[in-house]
């Protein structure tokens, strides 16, 4: 083999070399560009999940936050009607009670004193009992007094026998005398039973026991 073919067969293989380190460049940078594109590909998925993230999670701030402000409206609403409520039973409590000195100024006071004695003495059963009345109407107190007795007795003779209603007393205490508009309080067993039968026990008690009716007209 002459130098000159020599040189060809070098240069052959320098050249299939060369043709090798391309194809091998060419299959790294194949290689490379595809993990390149995939972890591309990754990071770009990635951030759009974090951003879908994040938009959901300030979306639902945001209908939180709304929900929020529409029970704070709906509560706020609710107290108002609530308190405008609360104000007009109120006035028609204050309108019934201004009307309150126009029973004891009414001729049927006297009756309405005794039915209110009577009641309370029916209910204490007792046979001492002291009558409280408002300053001003002890006449009123006294004279029914004697009626309310009278008729106590009769009940207390069916109820627990004519022994038990002879010992039955009913005495004024003037020195017990209330202020307020009118009624009575009737104390017994020793002072330790009071029975508050006043025109204001009984408004309030007439009020408390008639509020669903009230409610009823008020706001249908």
């Amino acid at each position: 083999m002459n130098e000159q073919e020599v040189y060809a067969q070098i240069n052959q293989m320098v050249q299939f070399i060369h043709q090798e380190a391309r194809e091998k460049a060419a299959e790294i940078k194949l290689k490379t560009d595809e993990e390149f594109n995939i972890e591309k590909l990754r990071m770009v998925e990635a951030e759009k999940q974090k951003i879908r993230a994040e938009y959901e999670r300030k979306e639902k701030q945001v209908e939180v936050q709304k929900r929020i402000g529409q029970s704070n409206e709906v509560r706020v609403s609710r107290l108002q009607c609530l308190k405008a409520r609360d104000e007009a039973i109120q006035s028609v409590l204050s309108e019934a009670a201004a009307k309150l000195p126009s029973i004891v100024n009414a001729p049927t006071y006297s009756k309405l004193l005794e039915d209110l004695m009577i009641e309370a003495l029916i209910q204490l059963a007792d046979q001492k009992v002291q009558v409280k009345g408002v300053a001003g109407q002890e006449a009123h107190v006294k004279k029914a007094i004697m009626a309310a007795e009278a008729k106590f007795k009769t009940w207390a003779t069916k109820q627990m026998g004519a022994e038990w209603a002879s010992e039955i007393k009913v005495d004024f205490d003037a020195n017990s005398l209330k202020p307020g508009i009118g009624g009575v309080e009737l104390v017994g067993f020793g002072g330790k039973i009071t029975l508050t039968n006043t025109l204001q026990s009984r408004l309030l008690l007439a009020f408390e026991t008639q509020l669903p009716k009230l409610r009823a007209t008020l706001f249908k």
